[in-house]
């Protein structure tokens, strides 16, 4: 058996290393261009060119411009899930209470919506996905819904003495259908300073929520005495 010299691990290493920039270019180059022009007319050849790799490259580390796709997506759900389960975990490790852990849970659903940048790419990837749908239906739930609903309501019952786990993942499904309604509204642009056909600004949206959900949820708490 030959020797492994030094200079040969250090190869492989910078191989290795050199491998993981070019899938990360294309992971980039593909999320942009996928949220500019959609699924459809985006080509493997537009890619590669954004991401100054080879033609081959996209087949090489992802096997083809679908799976591509879905790595955009599973890396963007990652991201959020994450944001979305620390959000939740340091109000609830901080002051603990209800409302926090709502405002907290709120913020980080919403926010990443009005940021520029990535935020914005988000929108349009989730938006161009909604309307040409490539992803398995369920992948969303289980790799973003699933997870965090669950965080949310055990931060839920812990803040609310009384709340059986059942009406608590209720109440989630509730926190959440009013933050979708927000973010659809957002998607269209109509929130602003008025009011109207138009939502107030995002801070006056989530306090409001909080307010609403905090209620509900202790009601149901009430309830289950």
């Amino acid at each position: 058996m030959p020797d492994v010299t030094a200079s040969t691990v250090q190869h492989n290493l910078s191989q290795a290393e050199l491998g993981a920039q070019t899938r990360e270019r294309l992971l980039d180059a593909a999320e942009r261009l996928f949220a500019e022009q959609g699924f459809a007319a985006t080509s493997v050849r537009d890619i590669t060119a954004a991401a100054s790799s080879n033609i081959a490259a996209v087949n090489y580390h992802f096997g083809g411009k679908h799976n591509l796709y879905n790595a955009v997506f599973r890396r963007r759900m990652a991201a959020m899930r994450e944001q979305r389960i620390a959000s939740i975990r340091q109000a609830r490790g901080e002051s603990g209470t209800l409302e926090a852990v709502l405002q907290a849970f709120a913020t980080a659903f919403l926010q990443p919506l009005v940021d520029r940048g990535s935020g914005r790419l988000l929108v349009e990837l989730i938006t161009r996905e909604m309307l040409d749908p490539q992803l398995p239906r369920e992948l969303f739930l289980a790799e973003v819904v699933g997870p965090v609903n669950e965080v949310l309501a055990e931060a839920i019952i812990a803040a609310t003495p009384g709340l059986p786990p059942g009406p608590a993942r209720l109440c989630v499904i509730s926190i959440v259908g009013q933050l979708l309604q927000v973010a659809h509204r957002l998607r269209r642009g109509e929130l602003s300073a008025g009011w109207g056909a138009e939502l107030p600004p995002l801070p006056e949206m989530v306090d409001q929520i909080v307010r609403f959900s905090a209620a509900g949820v202790r009601a149901c708490a009430r309830g289950a005495r």
